[in-house]
């Protein structure tokens, strides 16, 4: 393997890498801050980027009516949530009156005005709202379930965002044109402009939710509402809030990397699934709960998938995924170590 072929899967293994990142930052987002492992992360990619394909083409994206539904059925039961507690329903009225008529108008102007930058915006807004709704019908109904409910309704989430993606934008792939045509050229690697998109977008990102949660208190309300949600509760935190706004955050991560990775490979419906996966092993090496090493998980995850695709494309899944094992057991190493100093 000469420097040239070796840079150019490098380059091609921190793209990866980088797309990898914003998911692996969803989970890891959720989990510090809900205690959930949300399997069905990598679903947003696929909506992310099939939204954004639908505006490309001039049309309404379906996603529209997932949301609406949504939206309707999660104002219902927070209505019936108030009747309950004797509060007035103005408050719920106004707030899902508002995002709904934010959400229209985005929607509308991306469908008929073509302007690259809106239509990202409308798609970001549409597939981020998805988070949210999914929190109050699956988890936030009961909090206190154990992790392996939670887990299973991940994964029930998962099975129902997947055929439901085929169902609204069918099986054939849609072309998503890159940000730039630009190319550079380094060290004789002819690099993509996308690609290094991908790679700043991911790495500010990255930056930008580990000083939130370090820096703001709106972060620390979040990471306290995980390690304790009564005692963040008694506090005056609205941990219903708290999990709602973690849910959005990590949906418009995972959908923005969607539209980035789009134009790369096509948006298609089966496009999330095995990102979603490569990203929550990646972000396994952080324990979910630790952003840099998570983030240096996922370039590791990148990497090794493009070395591997070079060597044998036909193991290419298989070395990835096998990394879950010695990850496994060097995290829970790590954790005996620190049960013994304690």
């Amino acid at each position: 393997m000469d420097l040239t072929t070796t840079l150019f899967l490098a380059t091609d293994g921190l793209t990866n890498g980088a797309v990898y990142t914003l998911v692996g930052l969803s989970l890891v987002l959720v989990y510090t801050t809900t205690r959930v492992v949300n399997i069905a992360q990598g679903e947003y990619v696929t909506f992310g980027a099939l939204t954004l394909a639908s505006f490309i083409e001039g049309t309404l994206a379906p996603v529209v009516y997932v949301v609406g539904a949504g939206g309707a059925a999660c104002l219902l039961l927070d209505l019936l949530r108030a009747r309950a507690d004797g509060r007035s329903p103005l408050r719920p009225l106004a707030t899902y009156g508002a995002a709904g008529a934010v959400l229209a108008a985005l929607a509308a102007l991306a469908w008929r005005v073509p302007s690259p930058a809106l239509q990202m915006l409308a798609a970001l807004a549409l597939v981020a709202s998805l988070g949210p709704i999914v929190y109050r019908l699956t988890v936030e109904p009961n909090p206190g379930n154990s992790t392996v409910v939670l887990v299973i309704i991940g994964v029930g989430v998962s099975m129902i965002m997947h055929p439901l993606a085929l169902l609204l934008w069918g099986a054939d792939p849609r072309p998503v044109p890159p940000i730039s045509e630009a190319r550079l050229e380094l060290a004789g690697v002819d690099i993509a402009a996308q690609s290094l998109f991908i790679m700043a977008f991911s790495l500010l990102a990255a930056l930008a939710l580990y000083l939130f949660f370090r820096c703001t208190l709106t972060g620390k309300a979040l990471r306290a509402a995980s390690v304790n949600r009564e005692g963040a509760q008694y506090c005056g935190i609205p941990v219903v809030m708290a999990g709602r706004l973690s849910y959005f955050l990590a949906a418009a991560l995972s959908g923005a990397s969607g539209m980035l990775l789009a134009p790369l490979v096509t948006a298609h419906y089966e496009m999330g699934f095995v990102v979603g996966l490569k990203g929550f092993v990646g972000a396994a090496m952080g324990g979910l709960v630790n952003y840099p090493l998570s983030v240096a998980g996922v370039f590791i995850v990148g990497v090794l998938e493009s070395f591997a695709s070079f060597l044998s494309s036909s193991y290419r899944d298989a070395l990835v995924f096998a990394m879950v094992i010695p990850i496994l057991l060097w995290r829970n190493s790590r954790a005996g170590a620190d049960l013994d100093e304690h």
